[in-house]
């Protein structure tokens, strides 16, 4: 490996860890932003609107800007947009203003994240192996140390201060280590990209491989959302032991992230996605029906039994996201940096929607049947992998 991929290989992974603090940085101090605004369930959910409007307006013109920019121009450009959104955030003086802050941040944030993957993917196809599910771990572990750190803080550092913060720290270290980040033109050149209709071809390539990002976003958030929650009114686990199951959640996909680049370079992202799927929701399936039905005559044992069923989910669920980007890569006459965009966009539904469906089918029936959904979704994806067939 030359001293320039290896440059590059170390930014992607710093980068890919604070793309993560970003993602997680802000989602503690939710609550006190919600108070100091005085907002209620239903504004703070109008606000998180912005988004989903985010995604929208950046599938529309992402994939043009990387064509006559290139990754590194876009990258620069989210650079600058998302502190826009973190610190509008931050010093909101109304939920209007939130909302403002959450579509830029997002729009930055994919001006980020689409040039990453699109570099990620040119050095993989250069060194004939594969980095992207290892970047998604160290994205993981951003997310999580962000969550971690940021709980730590509330109570002593105001949110406002503590968001700035971080826009101002990400910032500067994406800056930094974007130097020796690889500048890509997908189509190169003068070569105009197959139009990506979404009734096209192409465009149900597309929309196929957004539904299985879907499926994993709605598997891991509906996971990681509510595993407190079941461990305490399911099983009345108490104190600090309820935040078990979501360590073992994070802990597998962490492993199996680091793991899934040589897995998927040897028997391929469809294979591995598939096995990843059945097996992470049938282990979950079984582990959720013994812990629940033993419960009431051995506690500790139920929960050994849940952690496990969760470690095992979370392993699952890793190599899915960064598994079904590799399928789409390697689906000819792709436009690369319009077709993530898109799929992006359908992925954010997952995350928009699950955890909140999870609260209806709970309210209707009772968690245990709500948690069937998350996993139900971790099967599918394996189901989506069954059927694509790329090169």
């Amino acid at each position: 490996m030359s001293v320039d991929i290896k440059k590059s290989v170390l930014a992607l992974r710093i980068n890919f860890i604070f793309m993560g603090v970003l993602m997680g940085g802000w989602s503690t101090r939710i609550p006190e932003l919600k108070s100091a605004l005085n907002m209620n369930d239903a504004t703070l959910g109008r606000t998180l609107i912005g988004g989903s409007l985010a995604g929208f307006v950046s599938s529309r013109i992402i994939g043009k800007l990387i064509r006559e920019l290139g990754t590194k121009k876009v990258f620069y450009l989210g650079s600058v947009i998302f502190p826009v959104g973190y610190l509008s955030i931050a010093f909101a003086p109304n939920a209007y203003f939130v909302f403002l802050g959450i579509f830029f941040f997002v729009v930055g944030y994919l001006f980020l994240d689409n040039p990453l993957t699109i570099i990620t993917q040119g050095i993989e196809a250069e060194q004939d192996r594969k980095y992207l599910s290892g970047f998604h771990a160290f994205w993981s572990i951003g997310t999580l140390a962000a969550a971690f750190f940021g709980s730590f803080l509330i109570g002593r550092v105001r949110y406002s201060i503590h968001l700035a913060g971080i826009a101002i720290i990400v910032f500067i270290v994406l800056i930094i280590t974007s130097r020796a980040l690889e500048d890509k033109k997908p189509g190169g050149g003068d070569q105009k990209p197959a139009e990506l209709k979404w009734n096209g071809a192409l465009g149900r390539v597309v929309i196929l491989m957004g539904l299985g990002m879907m499926f994993s976003n709605g598997a891991e958030f509906g996971a990681t959302d509510w595993s407190a929650l079941f461990l305490r009114d399911v099983l009345s686990i108490t104190g600090q032991l309820y935040v078990g199951a979501y360590l073992a959640f994070e802990i597998g996909m962490i492993i199996s992230r680091l793991l899934g680049d040589k897995f998927i370079h040897k028997y391929g992202a469809a294979k591995v996605i598939q096995i990843s799927g059945f097996i992470g929701a049938s282990v979950w399936l079984i582990s959720m029906i013994i812990g629940v039905n033993i419960d009431h005559f051995n506690r500790p044992l139920a929960y050994i039994v849940i952690l496990i069923g969760y470690f095992v989910a979370g392993a699952g669920v890793g190599p899915l996201f960064p598994g079904f980007i590799t399928l789409l890569g390697n689906t000819p006459g792709i436009d690369m940096g319009t077709a993530l965009s898109r799929a992006f966009l359908i992925a954010m539904v997952g995350v928009a929607i699950i955890p909140a469906a999870i609260g209806f089918i709970s309210d209707a029936t009772s968690l245990t049947y709500a948690m069937l959904l998350p996993i139900a979704l971790l099967f599918g994806a394996g189901l989506i992998a069954r059927n694509v067939h790329t090169k």
